[in-house]
This record gives structure tokens, sequence and C-alpha cells, in this order.
């Protein structure tokens, strides 16, 4: 998280010329990047450290293999559906997003152009 801060220090520093919806889809994707590779380090580390734990416990080699496999199973299918909702939750936002800008355009054309129905109640501007 501390990226986003770093990335609006960078952005204002620079003096870019950038909209803040740009801003704001490098700041999700950062955040979605994080979390991936969060998450698939956690995966590796949980694997690495389950085997040493069913060796622990001293099992039947056979019964110890089968709740390896399940539970690195289970640990996959978890990152997985995890991933896979933060993944869904910021594209339906996206769209959200984009469908109520097209909204807001559209009704800025039927009105009669946005600067026109901006200026007409000032007549300084005509």
């Amino acid at each position: 998280m501390w990226d986003a801060m770093f990335m609006g220090f960078r952005s204002m520093s620079r003096g870019r010329d950038e909209q803040w919806i740009e801003f704001a889809l490098r700041v999700l994707m950062q955040v979605l990047v994080n979390f991936s590779i969060g998450l698939c380090m956690a995966l590796v580390m949980f694997v690495i450290g389950l085997w040493s734990i069913v060796r622990s416990y001293q099992p039947n080699p056979i019964v110890a293999v089968l709740f390896f496999v399940g539970a690195a199973c289970a640990a996959f299918a978890f990152v997985a559906s995890y991933l896979l909702g933060i993944y869904g939750a910021a594209a339906g936002g996206v769209y959200g997003v984009l469908k109520l800008a097209e909204g807001n355009a559209r009704q800025r054309i039927n009105q009669g152009g946005g600067q026109q129905a901006y200026m007409q109640n000032r007549p300084h501007y005509q």
C-alpha cells in the first residue's frame, strides 16, 4: 500500500498532466499486482512449510502424501478464488465507472453541448 502513496508523490513531483482516472487505474493495477504476488508467495511458503508439518507427525507415507496433496490443492483453490474475486470486483468497478461516464457524456450531448449549456446564463461569455 506504500506504493500508492509514493505513486502520488511521483506524479506530483514530475508535474505530469494526467487525469485522475489514469492515476486511479494505475493505483488499482499496482494494488492488484501486489495482492497477486503476495498471495502467490504465501501459497509457495505454505506448501513448503506444509510438508515439514506433515512429516513431523510421522504418518503412514500414503496418508501423508494424500493429506499433503489435498491441503495443497485446497490452498491453491483458495488463492485462485480470492484472486478471481478481487480481479472480478476491480473489473466490475471499472465497468461501472465507464458506464456512468458514458451516461453523463450522453446526457451532456443531449442537452446541447457541455460548454454551451454551462455558459447559457452568463451574458459576459457571449
